[in-house]
């Protein structure tokens, strides 16, 4: 894990059903699958954390369940990541509002720690 987050999660965020799942936003309920991230400002800043998170995304829009996105909490964030998204050259990379988060699936959760098999999508 990185120096100075505290923990992370996966939910959804962004649509308007108040009860989103895994089989929901494949099939566009309007939600995207998100990473939460509580990181402790003392350690790693704000500006450093969206360099870490937006290096690593992609520019070119996809499904919702793999889009990079960055949800900010209020104007000071969306100011950083705009920045930091525009020196990156990810200006392709949306930087939206928070909305309601709600949890994933405990199989989401620590996916990588404990996969045993791809997750798909059913149609």
């Amino acid at each position: 894990m990185l120096p100075g987050v505290v923990s992370s999660s996966v939910g959804y965020t962004g649509g308007k059903s108040a009860t989103p799942t895994y089989q929901s936003v494949c099939r566009g309920d309007g939600h995207s699958e998100a990473l939460r991230v509580e990181f402790d400002p003392s350690v790693i800043s704000y500006e450093e954390l969206m360099k870490r998170v937006l290096e690593q995304a992609s520019n070119r829009q996809t499904k919702p369940q793999y889009m990079s996105a960055v949800w900010v909490q209020d104007e000071e964030q969306q100011r950083i990541a705009s920045s930091v998204a525009s020196k990156l050259g990810k200006g392709g990379v949306p930087i939206l509002a928070a909305s309601k988060w709600h949890d994933a699936e405990e199989y989401h959760q620590k996916y990588i720690a404990k996969r045993s098999g791809p997750i798909s999508c059913s149609r």
